[in-house]
């Protein structure tokens, strides 16, 4: 375990899923889960912090895109069970959008507070390891 109690493996690089656009080092994306999860008890407080500072510091609306598909990222919702985020988006025909939030390609702009959404995105995948 490192020092913010994750699995040093987990934080030591590698492919990560989630917003595809990355501007972030790993040391950057480690740093954010560390801060957002310093007084966490288990995951289950891991993940609400990190949901909390994603539904907190993401600036919604923003553009993003889904399958090639151009689409405004309206804001999150977090599933009843397990640790995975949505994104509510919707298309250029007004149609609403739910997908899991690693689906969003993220375009310029890009949207204040984006490096959440990579933090959270890496510390998800350190769960499904």
């Amino acid at each position: 375990m490192n020092a913010a109690g994750f699995p040093a493996s987990a934080t030591a690089g590698g492919s990560q899923a989630g917003p595809r656009s990355s501007s972030l080092s790993q040391a950057r994306i480690r740093a954010l889960i560390a801060d957002a999860t310093t007084d966490s008890l288990d995951e289950s407080d891991e993940h609400a912090c990190l949901a909390s500072m994603l539904q907190e510091e993401v600036v919604c609306p923003f553009p993003a895109k889904i399958d090639g598909e151009v689409v405004e990222c309206l804001g999150f919702q977090g599933l009843r069970c397990g640790y995975r985020m949505n994104a509510i988006c919707r298309s250029k025909k007004g149609k609403t959008i739910v997908v899991d939030f690693t689906k969003l390609e993220l375009i310029d702009p890009r949207p204040r507070g984006a490096e959440w959404l990579e933090a959270y995105a890496a510390w998800q995948s350190m769960q499904d390891h």
